[in-house]
Order: C-alpha cells, then sequence, then structure tokens
C-alpha cells in the first residue's frame, strides 16, 4: 500500500551475514569430521537394495499387513514420482486418473498419473502431474503396490468401498490412510518416518533421508540409466516453465519408461503377462462396488459429467486386472501373505487363470524380449548410422565438386591464355640490364627470327624507354651476321611465361584481401552449423575451417555481429571435439551426439549454444 517507508530488511548485510553462517558450518563440519559420503550416491540406495526393500515388506506383512502395504506405496511413490514425504502424505485418491498411452509397444500401456496443487514449492495452487508405467517385475511395480494396498483396504479391512455418487464422500479420502478409524486423517510425519526406517533396517540400508530418500535417489538412478537432465528435472517438478505448468502434460515418458525397466524410445512397451485377460467372474469378485460405476461417468447425456470420478473409476478397473496378473508371481514369492486370503484367489477359476500366467511368465524368460520390441530398440541405432552415411556422402560429393570446380577454374584459365596468345595481339617485350644492353642487341635479331618463325601473325611492339629495344627495327637496321647453322627440323617451342597482370612493374604490390564471408543467419541445427563449418553450404561459399585455415580472424576482423555470432557458434565446436576426445569416437560420430543432444533439449542453436558455454564455463 505504499505505507512502510522502511527499506528492505534484505539488503547486503543480511546476505553477507547468511554466507559468513554458511562458511561457519561449513568449518564446523569439517572440524567435527562429519561423514562426506552424505548427499552422494552413496547416501541412499541401489536399484538391488531397492528390490531388496520391497522383498522385505512383503515378506515381513503377515504381522500388520495393512502397514507393511502402505509403506510399500509410501516408499513407491517417493521412487517413481519423485515426491516428497508431504505431498504423499496430503495425497488422495482423487488425484490418481489414468489413460492410455498409443503407441507405447505392444501391450497396452496404462500409467498412474498423480496430480498436486499444493506443497512446499508450490503455494499458489500451480498444478503438478507426474506419473509411472508398470514395471517389468511385479515385485517393484508402482501399480502392483498400489492395486495391493487398495484391495487389502477395501475387501479385506473395514473400510467401504468409495461411495462415487457425490464428490464430497470421496475426494478427501486419503492415499495413504493414517488412522484406522477415519480414512481422511493424514498420515503422521512421525510414523511414516519410522515405518520407512523401520523398512531400510529390514535391507540393511544406511541413509541420513529417510522420508525425501525416493526424491533423490530415484533423480540419481535416473541418471545412471542414461535419462537426460531435461526429463528428470520434469519429473521431480524442478524449475517448471508456465508452458510445461499449464499447457503440457509435464509427462516425462522417457524417465518413465527407463524408470519401470523399459527401454527409453518409444514402443518397446512389452509385458507379457498382460496379454492373459483375467476371467469376468475373478474380475467382479475384487471391488464388487466397483462394477456399478463402470461406465456411469462421460461426456454422454445419460453419463455424469464428472472428470476426477471417471478417471479414478478407469485406474480401478485396470488395477483389477493388474491385481490378478501379478498376484501368479507374487504368491509364489510370499504364500504365506494374508492377501491371498481373498475369494478371488479361491475361486476355481482362478488354477487355470494361473497356469496361463506362469507360462507366459516362463515364455518371458526364456525368450526375452519380442522381435517387434528389439526392432524398435534398433531402429534409433540404424538411424543414426544412416544419418552418419548420408553425411560421409554429402562430405564426399562436396570434396569431389570443389575438385571439379577447380578442374574447370584450370581449364578456363588455360583456354583464355590460348586465345590470347592465338588472337595476334600479343605484345612481347625484351628488357635488359643497362650494361648490357650492347651484348643484348646482337641477338636480337635471331630472337625476332625465332619469334617470327614460330608466331607469323603476332605482332611485336616496342616501349619508348631505352631500356627496350624492339626486335622489328633489330631486324630491319642490323647488317645479317653469320650465325651458326640451326639443325634440321622443326624449331623447338620454348616454353612461355605465365600471363601478368598489369600492376608487376609495381615495386610494391598489394596484399590479397581476405573475403567478405557472413555466417548464415538461418542455420538452426548443430547438423547444419557443422556442415557451414567443415564444407561449406555449397554455390560456391567457403567452410568456416577453410577462412580461418587460410586468414585466421582477419575475414572477420572489424564486424561485431560477425565475431560475436562466430563465437558463440564456436561453442558447439569445441563441445563436437571434447565428446570425439572424451567417448573416443570421430568428431563426426560426436557431432551427432550433440546434435541428438539440442533435439532433446527442444531449444534452438542460440539457446544451446549459451548453455554450452554455461557448462564449459562451469568445468572450468
Amino acid at each position: 500500500m505504499g505505507i512502510n517507508s522502511h527499506p528492505s530488511p534484505r539488503v547486503d548485510n543480511v546476505r553477507e551475514y547468511l554466507k559468513a553462517l554458511q562458511r561457519r558450518d561449513a568449518q564446523r563440519e569439517k572440524e567435527q569430521f562429519a561423514d562426506k559420503g552424505r548427499d552422494t550416491l552413496l547416501d541412499g540406495y541401489t536399484e538391488d537394495e531397492f528390490e531388496s526393500v520391497c522383498r522385505e515388506l512383503w515378506a515381513q506383512g503377515a504381522a500388520s499387513p495393512e502397514c507393511h502395504l502402505r509403506t510399500l506405496v509410501d516408499i513407491l511413490l517417493g521412487h517413481y514420482m519423485l515426491t516428497r514425504g508431504g505431498d504423499r502424505r496430503s495425497a488422495e485418491i482423487s488425484d490418481l486418473f489414468t489413460f492410455e498411452f498409443k503407441g507405447e509397444g505392444p501391450t497396452r500401456c496404462m500409467p498412474l498419473i498423480f496430480t498436486t496443487r499444493a506443497g512446499k514449492q508450490n503455494q499458489h495452487g500451480r498444478l503438478e502431474t507426474i506419473g509411472a508405467l508398470r514395471n517389468r517385475k511385479p515385485l517393484t511395480c508402482m501399480l502392483s503396490g498400489l492395486a495391493f494396498y487398495l484391495l487389502y483396504r477395501w475387501d479385506l479391512g473395514d473400510e467401504p468401498f468409495p461411495d462415487f455418487s457425490k464428490r464430497a464422500a470421496w475426494y478427501n479420502i486419503r492415499l495413504i490412510k493414517g488412522s484406522t478409524r477415519s480414512r481422511e486423517v493424514d498420515l503422521s510425519y512421525n510414523s511414516q518416518r519410522d515405518w520407512v526406517a523401520k523398512a531400510f533396517a529390514y535391507a540393511g540400508i544406511i541413509s541420513q533421508k529417510k522420508t525425501h530418500i525416493g526424491r533423490s535417489a530415484g533423480a540419481k538412478m535416473a541418471e545412471l540409466k542414461g535419462v537426460s537432465e531435461e526429463q528428470i528435472r520434469r519429473a521431480g517438478r524442478w524449475n517448471q516453465d508456465q508452458m510445461v505448468g499449464c499447457y503440457l502434460n509435464s509427462l516425462p515418458r522417457e524417465f518413465m519408461r527407463s524408470m519401470a525397466g523399459h527401454p527409453s524410445q518409444m514402443g518397446c512397451f512389452e509385458i507379457r503377462r498382460a496379454a492373459i485377460a483375467p476371467p469376468p467372474e475373478l474380475l467382479s469378485l475384487i471391488w464388487p462396488g466397483l462394477d456399478a460405476w463402470k461406465g456411469q461417468f462421460g461426456p454422454q447425456p445419460h453419463q455424469v459429467n464428472d472428470l476426477a470420478a471417471s478417471g479414478v473409476t478407469n485406474l480401478l478397473l485396470y488395477l483389477r486386472e493388474v491385481i490378478l496378473q501379478d498376484s501368479v508371481a507374487l504368491r509364489g514369492m510370499f504364500p504365506g501373505h494374508p492377501v491371498w486370503h481373498h475369494a478371488a484367489f479361491q475361486h476355481p477359476a482362478y488354477a487355470a487363470f494361473a497356469r496361463k500366467v506362469e507360462a507366459c511368465i516362463l515364455a518371458e524368460e526364456q525368450e526375452g524380449p519380442s522381435q517387434l520390441s528389439l526392432l524398435y530398440q534398433a531402429m534409433p541405432l540404424l538411424v543414426d548410422h544412416l544419418k552418419a552415411m548420408d553425411a560421409r556422402s554429402e562430405q564426399r560429393a562436396s570434396e569431389l565438386q570443389g575438385l571439379l570446380d577447380r578442374v574447370a577454374e584450370s581449364q578456363q584459365a588455360q583456354s583464355t591464355q590460348l586465345q590470347r596468345l592465338m588472337s595476334g595481339n600479343l605484345t612481347f617485350r625484351l628488357e635488359a640490364p643497362p650494361l648490357a644492353a650492347a651484348a643484348v642487341a646482337a641477338p636480337a635479331p635471331a630472337a625476332a627470327a625465332a619469334a617470327a618463325l614460330l608466331m607469323p601473325g603476332v605482332t611485336s611492339t616496342v616501349a619508348s624507354s631505352s631500356r627496350y629495344t624492339s626486335a622489328q627495327a633489330s631486324v630491319e637496321s642490323t647488317p645479317p651476321r653469320r650465325a651458326s647453322p640451326l639443325p634440321p627440323g622443326p624449331p623447338a617451342l620454348l616454353p612461355l611465361p605465365p600471363p601478368q597482370p598489369d600492376h608487376d612493374d609495381d615495386p610494391n604490390p598489394e596484399p590479397p584481401r581476405p573475403p567478405v564471408y557472413r555466417m548464415c543467419r538461418t542455420v538452426k541445427t548443430v547438423k547444419a552449423l557443422w556442415q557451414e563449418w567443415t564444407v561449406g553450404l555449397g554455390h560456391g561459399k567457403p567452410s568456416v575451417a577453410a577462412l580461418d585455415s587460410r586468414w585466421g580472424s582477419q575475414w572477420r576482423a572489424g564486424r561485431q555481429s560477425e565475431l560475436q555470432w562466430y563465437s558463440l557458434r564456436l561453442e558447439v565446436i569445441k563441445e563436437i571435439r571434447r565428446v570425439a576426445q572424451a567417448r573416443h569416437v570421430s568428431e563426426e560420430a560426436a557431432m551427432w551426439q550433440v546434435n541428438l543432444q539440442q533435439g532433446q533439449m527442444q531449444c534452438s542453436l542460440d539457446q544451446f549454444c549459451k548453455q554450452l558455454r554455461a557448462s564449459r564455463k562451469a568445468r572450468k
């Protein structure tokens, strides 16, 4: 309102004081020999240790099965969705939904989508979205853990199935329930931390973090799997811009595929056990109240227009299939778990269904991925190889065209010289030093006669200076002298000097000037920039490397815009050479890797160059 006239307390003195406190804490940790492994790759868990945690939570589930399954879902949410502990405690089932990802692979892909509009770094209701795909392993699958947790709550526990008739009846149901008496009470932080610590103790994992470990360890594991930094940033909702937060779905699909054990490229999602459809009589035994809401929500006139209810019911319908398909493997690993007391696993139709799933799992272990998945995995490598071959062909064609152009220029120069020679307008000048003028005057008739004999149509002229002697005048005024007889046969042709420019008589010729070349402003990719730098853009345009080799910095000197443009694009060339040296590959192969990096970042060439410059300075 402009009433407070005092300056902001966040001044330079406060910032310097905070930095002094940070330096003090760092020095104190050094003096106290604090563990240097904290916050590193050692402070967390490996993929095998994560699998061990999930296994122990299933194995220890005989005592308090709901709490162990709740902790399993809590850890899976932190690992696969990089969620904070507070976000998981406040999550509600109305924050979940699913829809089909088309074209992901031979298996129908129905991811688990989690949305939130509040959190530690989200104080203004911004929509944040993250998802997880179904895992190849049922033991560490996010969808499988959630499905069995809800199965125990709503079918084997005292909690009734949600009523979707009105939003007030089910919107506040907690995803991770904190109380056995009320399903709308949050799980407390102390209970969450104690149960996570107990799960890590089962597997023998020592870590400084507890409720936040999934967010950090999941991001580090994704990086080790080769997931790009941009995908991890979107998965963790770090520094999301307005476009991602408001207009895109915010789902980092490469991250989701890699974390679920699938290849990162599209088209390789395949889970063999999901191909066996459960019998309807088994599906109806799981959450019997769900069948009443099937098809009730949608845009049709006879349906209720409720997007959240439609998303949750579709998710639950899919989780019923997940429970039956994953139960075959999990029941064999943990036969004493109380969840197998459910009526669906006692039904006579379950035995026949389980045999089909077991045969499918055995075939997958023996055969490995299908030929279609292998083809999808090989396609990116094949495309890169073909692009490299195409680049080499273009370079060779450019070199051949340059050679042909030089040959044509040489032929044109020779034709020009021949035309001048045969035109009859060529001028000869005989020059001799002043002291030797008399010695040169005597053989002048012979020289003129030889010239007349060799080129009868050529007219000789003489300059008016005293240093030059006209061959024609010497022939007319000088009496004939005895000369040694010439051998019979045609006269020998003496080599003619090449045509000289008109300023050869200048004692101080002007040095050649460098060409004025302006780098192309329409180059948008690393590939096009590499072509301009190494072989040129065609149509007689030189390459930047050739200009640098011939003229150094002279060809761009004095032009500030060209200097800045060249300096910024040079960052890409430096990055290509750095990648080639670090990975022991050719510069051409490194170029394709850097070009792929720009495509993954989805930024302009100018922004890409600036980020490379910042990364290089950070490395220094």
